[in-house]
């Protein structure tokens, strides 16, 4: 399975050599002559084989062992349609870094909340073994505290990858986990970034404005985006009209003031340069909310555990007192 790393080594070096016009087979036999980790190896011999298979991209990757994300095949099935590959295989590769780089920081800034829930924990335990005199029971409670700790953990973990990524078609999901407070905006600008630039890809290669803004909404991964657009944009699109004024009445999904440069390009016809421009905006708002959220996730953290430990402490005092009274009786 290929880790966010390994993604972003990837498809920075597919971006590189499909932009020097190599096509993806033998990018991906050019990228094996550097000797890869295993992993990204057997990834990159199911790309070979599957193309020289006479299968087309989107279909190989939708057959690898290593499963890609409904948001890679998504992107990929788009660049490939819109003869844009290598556009997509760079902001494949950007965002996967700055997801590992996010993941690796805030990893790293738990590390010492941690360590102090668990000094609280075993700190309150060494109280109460002082008064009850049962080292068994209370090394019992602790380990079960810790295990209950470890499961809310694991069960919050792979509860928001799975809200994460039901979202993608969940309008109301995707309105839920974008209300999180810096998170929210990450999603958002990271949809808004995909949107543009799939839109901008497709209207470029030729294709007619209804398919590149439903290509565009499905590659943004973001259920609200795509209902607005099959339940407004598009029956708006098939009775004649423009697309801007529907963005303009959908300021939960599009900034008015992106709506207002979509109207006026729209009317100028220069949409392309405007689009490529607002893809590049949004993807900066990502990455600035993304340093946000890695500085201020961990801090949040800590002091919800400061608090837990605070508490047991308090805890601890009331128990050596009560212990103290006993002695003096």
């Amino acid at each position: 399975m290929l880790n966010d790393r390994d993604k972003y080594l990837l498809y920075s070096e597919l971006a590189k050599l499909s932009e020097a016009g190599f096509p993806i087979n033998n990018a991906a036999e050019a990228i094996l002559d550097t000797r890869p980790p295993s992993r990204q190896a057997n990834f990159l011999k199911e790309i070979i084989n599957g193309i020289e298979s006479k299968k087309s991209l989107t279909e190989t990757i939708n057959s690898l062992s290593s499963k890609l994300s409904p948001l890679e095949i998504s992107l990929i099935n788009a660049g490939e349609k819109s003869g844009q590959i290598p556009e997509i295989f760079n902001h494949l590769s950007r965002y996967f870094n700055l997801k590992n780089s996010i993941q690796k920081k805030i990893k790293a800034g738990l590390i010492y909340p941690i360590l102090l829930l668990h000094f609280g924990i075993i700190l309150l335990a060494l109280a109460k073994t002082a008064q009850s005199r049962d080292f068994a029971s209370e090394a019992m409670n602790v380990l079960t505290t810790l295990l209950v700790v470890y499961l809310i953990g694991t069960i919050f973990y792979f509860g928001f990858q799975t809200a994460n990524r039901k979202s993608q078609r969940s309008p109301s999901l995707d309105a839920f986990l974008n209300r999180i407070p810096i998170l929210g905006k990450v999603r958002k600008s990271f949809a808004l970034s995909r949107f543009t630039q799939i839109l901008r890809t497709y209207l470029i290669s030729s294709h007619s404005v209804s398919s590149s803004i439903l290509a565009a909404a499905e590659a943004s991964a973001s259920g609200r985006i795509l209902r607005c657009t099959k339940e407004k944009i598009l029956p708006s699109i098939d009775a004649g009209n423009p697309v801007g004024p529907v963005l303009a009445n959908e300021p939960d999904n599009f900034p008015p003031v992106f709506a207002r440069a979509y109207i006026t390009s729209e009317e100028s016809g220069t949409l392309d340069v405007e689009l490529k421009k607002w893809a590049i905006i949004f993807t900066d708002e990502a990455e600035s909310s993304s340093k946000k959220m890695e500085v201020i996730f961990p801090k949040v953290a800590y002091l919800l555990i400061v608090i837990v430990v605070i508490w047991q402490i308090f805890k601890m005092a009331n128990i050596y007192f009560q212990t103290f009274e006993q002695l003096i009786r």
